[in-house]
């Protein structure tokens, strides 16, 4: 039953929150988002994302910079989508103000821009949010999901998707 609860939620947070906003370099298996002159003042997030259970569709991200933006899809901070590269990955995000975060991850393995679902509503693709955190009945709080990026320094995230 609980899975029934948090479906929703986490559908409308990943359909509209995951957009493509920056073209990935063709040459590179790390995407990096934002760099800028200057960038050696600013904090820099590396997201470690392992359980890929395939190479198929998309890895959407989504990066939220307050607690009352966190999974209001229109309130995204930054987003990134790029294909797997392998069941154990990492991506950068680089050009982060110092500053509080939490985000959003999930596999879109058919491309269709929302977590599929099986006949009872149990998400059948892969998502995580930071710090591994989960809710009880829909996605982690703000105050479970936070993180700190500090400036000239990387945080690293190691994350592991979720399947049911």
């Amino acid at each position: 039953m609980k899975y029934l609860l948090i479906l929703p939620i986490l559908v409308s947070f990943f359909m509209v929150s995951c957009k493509k906003e920056v073209p990935l370099p063709p040459s590179t298996n790390i995407p990096y988002l934002d760099s800028i002159a200057g960038a050696d003042t600013l904090g820099k997030l590396k997201v470690d994302l392992s359980g890929m259970q395939n190479m198929n569709g998309t890895i959407n991200f989504a990066l939220y910079n307050n607690s009352a933006s966190f999974n209001d899809p229109n309130q995204v901070y930054k987003s990134l989508s790029f294909s797997p590269t392998g069941s154990n990955m990492s991506f950068t995000v680089d050009s982060l103000p110092e500053g509080t975060y939490a985000f959003g991850v999930f596999h879109d393995e058919n491309n269709n821009q929302a977590i599929d679902q099986n006949w009872l509503g149990i998400p059948s693709e892969g998502f995580a949010f930071s710090n591994n955190a989960m809710g009880s009945f829909g996605p982690p709080t703000y105050n479970q999901a936070k993180f700190v990026v500090l400036k000239s320094q990387t945080h690293v995230q190691t994350i592991a998707l979720n399947f049911y």
